[in-house]
Order: C-alpha cells, then structure tokens, then sequence
C-alpha cells in the first residue's frame, strides 16, 4: 500500500469523527441548559414560598394590632365611664353632708351602699383589664410561634436577634457579663433600646432561669422603690405571676448599707429575692421584637 491510499484512509477516519464530536457537545450543551432552566424553576417555587409565608405573618399581625387597638378603645371607654360614675358619686356624697343630723342614719346606710357600689365597679373592672391583658398575651404568645416557624424556614423578614441576644416568643435577652446596682443596669438596658426583663408567664420565667444558670443573683425589672411592686414598663404587678423565695420579700434591713431593700433578683437561677438596690450584680436586659 502507498502513502497516497494510507493518507486518504487517514483523512476519512478524521472527517467520520468529526460528526461524532460535534453531537456530543451538542448533547452536554443542551443538558446545561437543562439544569440552569431547572434552577431557576427551583428559585421562583422558593420565591413565591417565602412571599406566602411573609404575607401570613403579615396578615396575622396586622389582625393582632387591630384587636389590640379594640381592647384598647374598650379600657379607654370603661375609664371614662368610672371617672364619670366615682364624679357623680362624690356629688351625691357631697348633697348628703347637707342633711340634717337628724337624717344622719339614713345618709350613713346610703353612703355605705353607694361605696359598695363603688368598689363592686372597681372590683369587675380590675378582673376585666386582667382578662383583657390575659387574652393580648395569648395572642402575642400564638404571634411568637408563628415567628418561630417563619425563622425555621430561614425567610428574610429580619426577626432575628442581635449579636448576643437570644430570642424567646417576641422578645430577645441579653444576659450582661458585667456586674451593676440596679439603677446602673436599668439605665445599661436602656440605652441598649431594652428595659430589665419583664416576667409575664411561668414559660418566659422557665426561659429566664435556662439562660441565668450559674449565676448567683441577676437583677430584673421588678422594684418597690415608692412603695409599691410594680415593673420598669409598667405591667401591673398583681396580673404576673411571681416566683418569690419562701419567706421573701422580707425587706431586711440588717445589711448595714441604709434603707431596706427594694430591687429584686433571680437568686441562683431559681426564685427571687429581694435586695439592696446599692448591691452590684449582673442582669437582664429584654428587647421586644415588635
């Protein structure tokens, strides 16, 4: 055989492998795009996902904020009705001094009964304001978990807690690692946009002790500085629950530093006692979410 047969061989075998290559790029070209059609399928099903989420959370909470404003309205309206109510029994206690003291008896019987009124009145209202915070807390508490649900899937409505907070229901803590007096640590909470934790329910207590273990005392946002029990952001004392120590608050007054003792601690994680507010230890500071 020649050279000029072995070069035409050649040349056929090299124009025979020429369509065989070609089809295979063809074939890798086309499963590329494949992929890249099926990823970005894959991308706007997410998409829409998270958009339906964010738009159940929003729904939910604009509902929340109109129940609230309604329960707001109705305390309001109930305020305005005692004022007026407590105003016009003063007039009438006012027209019975008037009265001879030989009708003294009688005014007396109608006085008693009018304060019965009274305090019957204040009575059912302080139990309706306690129903009505009862009922904005279950709901906050229905709210947290749809956020905690919504965190799950890792959408982008920015719920998350800071650096060194933690989150619990609508709020994020932040234990300090510095040790204050009580006024001090109210203020550090304060301009951190906190206040000294709030303790609403048995679960958010749970929640507190987990996040305080191993710390001996840690001030929160309970004192009685004027006199009375009442929290930093002004939920009323008597509708939380409280987890005091037995025999505490005891007010003792033999620790030498003036005064009793008026600022409250969680003691060992555990319960609460009250102590000198002068006293430096660490604290709790709280964020609501919303």
């Amino acid at each position: 055989m020649d050279d000029l047969e072995i070069r035409r061989m050649k040349n056929t075998e090299n124009i025979k492998e020429i369509p065989t290559n070609r089809s295979t790029n063809h074939r890798l070209i086309l499963t590329l795009w494949i992929l890249l059609i099926v990823a970005l399928l894959i991308v706007v099903i997410l998409t829409s996902l998270l958009f339906t989420y964010y738009k159940s959370l929003s729904g939910i909470q604009s509902h929340l904020e109109n129940n609230d404003k309604h329960i707001r309205e109705e305390i309001s309206q109930m305020n305005g009705s005692l004022s007026s109510d407590v105003q016009s029994i003063l007039a009438a206690v006012r027209d019975l001094e008037q009265v001879q003291k030989s009708n003294y008896s009688a005014m007396k019987t109608t006085v008693t009964d009018l304060e019965n009124e009274l305090l019957m009145k204040h009575t059912s209202t302080y139990i309706y304001i306690a129903f009505l915070y009862s009922e904005i807390q279950r709901m906050l508490g229905v709210l947290g978990k749809v956020t905690e649900e919504v965190q799950k899937t890792k959408s982008s409505l920015n719920l998350t807690c800071s650096t060194g907070w933690t989150h619990y229901g609508l709020s994020c803590y932040y234990v300090s690692s510095d040790t204050q007096p009580w006024n001090v640590s109210k203020k550090e909470c304060e301009d951190l946009n906190a206040q000294l934790v709030v303790i609403n329910s048995e679960g958010e207590m749970n929640y507190v002790r987990g996040i305080s273990q191993g710390i001996t005392d840690i001030w929160i946002g309970l004192t009685d500085a004027d006199g009375t029990w009442k929290w930093v952001d002004g939920t009323p004392y008597d509708i939380t629950p409280d987890f005091w120590e037995n025999s505490q608050p005891d007010n003792w007054m033999g620790h030498g530093l003036g005064g009793g003792e008026d600022c409250v601690v969680s003691r060992h994680a555990n319960k609460w006692n009250d102590c000198h507010c002068s006293l430096s230890c660490r604290y709790i500071c709280e964020k609501k979410i919303f």
